[in-house]
């Protein structure tokens, strides 16, 4: 669990867009993965002028949030106490109603994935905001296999955070790193994510390199979390749709009009096995960074 340099380059653009750091929890002590010329760097970017910006060099990132991002209070929650945690609480089971709406920011830099009950473990951090509060998650999405119990979909946070439970999302990143370890490399590429439900359709990928994800989502009402569960975007407009167009949803669009019926035709005249590796080859575009209706790459 840690902040590498796009997790912090994340939370100070928050910072700058007015996100209040004062009561700060972490899921998990979080290590700092940076080193003292980044540390630098983003002093000069940022504009932060202190005489402690050495002392952020350290293993732990509590002094970077309060000397970049302000925190008046840092806190931390695990399920043990060998890293000096402040709340000892195994996330697979409910936190005590004493520290709902305690917090101005949680941040998750590599615990979710670990917890079992991933529906409870959301819930608390989503509980324990106040109003106008904000959660930042730092999850793996790619390439992660054993790393965790779970590897998450940037549908599945869209989803979680809607207007239902009182939450608002504001961005959703990709972050495609060489090694599996995110810390171990500063080469990174990110990029925004679409909304499935915007695009109609499932934003997928299939990544050569291992890829995170960063959410940032924002508490705008105070509400029962998950009084109904997600379902999926594009199932969701089935069931809305009465499954009128389900059949519609899964045909392939090859060509836009008027050209795509002349294609379709080509298509099918072709020997099967033409057919799936044509197909095939299509699905690995559309599943990828270069599918610019799911992803746009923003620099770092």
């Amino acid at each position: 669990m840690g902040i590498t340099y796009s997790d912090a380059v994340m939370l100070m653009e928050a910072k700058r867009n007015n996100c209040c750091f004062d009561n700060l929890l972490t899921i998990g002590r979080q290590t700092l993965y940076l080193s003292l010329p980044e540390i630098r760097y983003l002093a000069r970017r940022y504009g932060v002028k202190s005489d402690k910006i050495s002392s952020c060099a350290d293993k732990y990132a509590d002094n970077f949030f309060k000397v970049f991002l302000g925190a008046k209070s840092v806190k931390s929650l695990d399920i043990l106490d060998y890293e000096h945690c402040d709340i000892v609480q195994d996330m697979n089971f409910n936190i005590s109603p004493k520290y709902y709406e305690s917090c101005d920011v949680v941040i998750d830099g590599g615990a979710l994935e670990h917890v079992f009950n991933f529906p409870v473990a959301i819930a608390n951090c989503m509980k324990v905001l106040k109003k106008g509060g904000d959660i930042f998650i730092f999850s793996p999405a790619n390439q992660h296999m054993g790393h965790g119990f779970y590897q998450f979909s940037p549908e599945l946070f869209f989803r979680i955070f809607q207007p239902d439970n009182g939450f608002k999302i504001s961005d959703v990143f990709l972050v495609e790193h060489l090694f599996p370890g995110k810390e171990l490399d500063s080469r990174v590429k990110c990029y925004s994510v679409s909304d499935p439900a915007n695009v109609k359709g499932r934003v997928g990928l299939v990544s050569k390199h291992p890829v995170v994800i960063i959410v940032h989502a924002r508490r705008t009402e105070i509400k029962p979390i998950f009084t109904n569960y997600p379902i999926e975007s594009g199932y969701a407009a089935i069931f809305a749709d009465n499954q009128k167009n389900s059949g519609e949803r899964r045909k392939i669009v090859f060509l836009k009009d008027p050209l795509k019926f002349i294609a379709k035709k080509i298509f099918f005249r072709l020997p099967f096995r033409c057919q799936n590796y044509i197909l095939g080859k299509w699905l690995l575009f559309h599943y990828s960074f270069l599918n610019k209706n799911f992803y746009k790459k923003i620099d770092l």
